[in-house]
């Protein structure tokens, strides 16, 4: 499921709501993207403009080339950058357009992953890692992408999310034949996720549906259910009993991935091939959904520049340059964008060059007149004793706030060593944090979570006392220091440190102490922790200011039972 959220605070201003009118603005802003699908015999192109919410073609056509033969790689054929050449020959393309370019489904991996529930500051580094694992290719060799398919939410297993990868060779060969659009090129989108973005926008499906796009090299097989995306492209281009075939397999295929009963309702057919109404009836014939050709748009609309007949004629075959141009415009449900870091590096300055130069103007405009202004203020303040002072408290104000912003990024760093601390027990300390913090009574507060290693030889109580660190739970990481024989184990100590509102002793050793000494992680089937106990000397009453009720705070401290003892008594059991 993809959501889109969006968080603003706009203040209010000498009686002027400033969220009204930046919501304004952008509803009258006009927005333009060309949409090009570079296929095995023709350039497809769209331009969609947007302004008032409303999306308009203003602009599409088709320039055929010479087809190559079927083992060819057609991406280096020279026709393509002549195609490019004929296109800016009649189109021309603004310095503020939007230019999306499609990747042929044949040259892009994809991947569909569920990853563990993690917070969406750490998500980009977990998926990092699932790339490496899932991605049979150096990830230098490549450029790949991921894109979320549906939220954390409460009760999930985790994150579907979507890899898709092409080989740097493959996008040289793109970009090399788009070279004179390079300065207006912002992103390279997967053909079939094109055609989702198209589905998406213009609502065309709202059943469980099979999308089959067919070009002259392979077929796109799309499936569309609810907010749940799948795809796959294949290496056949005609309409046959093989093509059914593959068809029915994807399906079985994606069924076998959900957990729930899929029921398919309609196949909505595009590309060149099913303006043939024999391929049409070839597809009807063999499944009993409800077959039906991309005749018409419900949301996008066409300008007067646009022929009717041309649109009716070649919307069949203009679904992925549609989804490309519905992406440029910022309105694309899928995101993905493989084209190298370099380049989107280079067109963002190139974009904003402009803006930056006129921003330098601006300050230096700014520090003239400040310059100016406190040149006065100096002449008429130089024998004044209070402005000496005022700088100097002014001063001292600004090294506390320093002092109070490095303190809290020393504070936040920890939460930047999440994925470094994560390895192969990565799912303990999620398993682990998930149900210590679950079984906090509401009235008592954790403030902090502490861990450390320590010897086994020093688990008596006094010995523990001094080993125990202040180290913040996610930046506990095991000793770097060779193991000697003969050395005993380490062994991992945990411990929190809270406020219970609630002022009885015997409340904290209820309703914390008790269910931490119980805890089971996993299908484990006896308690994961052992030692558990409150830090003699912690628990002590905390007086608030400003009249506020106070609370008692207390630590408890316990070790991690090794696998081997958690082992060893479960079969004792």
């Amino acid at each position: 499921m993809i959501k889109l959220r969006q968080l603003s605070i706009a203040p209010k201003i000498r009686g002027i709501n400033i969220r009204k009118y930046s919501k304004a603005v952008k509803q009258y802003k006009t927005k333009t993207a060309w949409g090009l699908d570079i296929g095995g015999y023709a350039l497809k192109a769209v331009k969609i403009t947007q302004t008032s919410g409303v999306s308009l073609i203003e602009d599409m056509d088709i320039i055929e080339y010479p087809a190559l033969k079927p083992d060819v790689n057609f991406l280096q054929s020279p026709s393509i950058k002549e195609a490019i050449q004929a296109f800016l020959s009649k189109h021309p393309v603004a310095k503020n357009d939007n230019v999306i370019v499609s990747i042929p489904g044949q040259f892009v991996l994809s991947r569909f992953t569920t990853i563990p529930p993690v917070d969406k500051k750490q998500l980009k580094d977990i998926v990092s890692y699932e790339a490496k694992q899932q991605i049979p290719f150096d990830l230098k060799d490549i450029v790949w992408d991921y894109q979320q398919l549906s939220e954390q939410v409460p009760a999930t297993e985790g994150i579907e999310i979507g890899l898709f990868a092409s080989k740097r060779t493959t996008l040289d060969h793109i970009l090399t034949n788009v070279a004179p659009l390079k300065p207006r090129l912002t992103a390279l989108q997967v053909s079939s996720l094109a055609i989702a973005n198209l589905i998406f926008f213009d609502r065309q499906v709202d059943v469980p549906s099979i999308i089959i796009n067919i070009e002259s090299e392979n077929t796109d097989i799309i499936i569309v259910d609810g907010v749940h995306l799948w795809h796959r492209s294949i290496t056949l281009s005609t309409v046959d009993a093989d093509l059914v075939k593959e068809i029915q397999r994807s399906m079985e295929y994606y069924r076998s991935l959900t957990k729930e009963e899929v029921l398919f309702k309609n196949l909505l057919l595009m590309g060149n091939r099913f303006k043939d109404p024999n391929n049409v009836k070839f597809i009807t014939d063999n499944f009993t959904y409800e077959v039906r050709v991309l005749k018409t748009l419900n949301y996008l609309k066409s300008s007067d520049k646009i022929n009717p007949d041309f649109l009716n004629e070649n919307l069949v075959n203009m679904g992925v340059a549609l989804g490309l141009a519905i992406q440029g415009l910022g309105a694309g449900r899928i995101n993905i964008n493989l084209l190298p870091p370099e380049q989107i590096k280079a067109a963002e300055i190139s974009r904003k060059k402009p803006y930056a130069i006129a921003a330098l103007c601006c300050l230096s405009l700014i520090f003239v007149i400040q310059y100016i202004g406190l040149h006065v203020r100096i002449n008429h303040l130089r024998d004044s004793t209070n402005y000496h002072q005022n700088v100097l408290q002014n001063i001292k104000e600004l090294e506390k706030k320093y002092k109070s912003a490095e303190t809290l990024a020393q504070t936040n760093k920890s939460a930047l060593d999440l994925v470094s601390s994560i390895d192969s027990s990565r799912f303990f300390w999620m398993e682990a944090l998930d149900k210590l913090l679950s079984l906090i009574p509401r009235n008592v507060a954790v403030t902090s979570i502490n861990s450390s290693w320590i010897s086994a030889d020093s688990l008596q109580t006094k010995d523990v006392e001094k080993q125990t660190t202040k180290s913040n739970f996610f930046q506990a990481k095991k000793t770097t220091e060779p193991v000697k024989p003969g050395s005993s184990k380490k062994l991992l100590l945990m411990g929190i440190r809270g406020e219970s509102k609630e002022p009885r002793m015997g409340f904290i050793e209820e309703n914390v102490l008790k269910p931490i000494q119980k805890l089971i992680l996993f299908d484990q089937k006896v308690p994961a922790f052992k030692n558990v106990e409150i830090v003699p000397g912690s628990c002590r009453q905390v007086e608030r200011e400003n009249g506020r009720e106070g609370c008692i705070s207390f630590e408890i401290r316990w070790i991690v039972k090794p696998q081997d003892e958690i082992q060893s008594e479960t079969q004792s059991r």
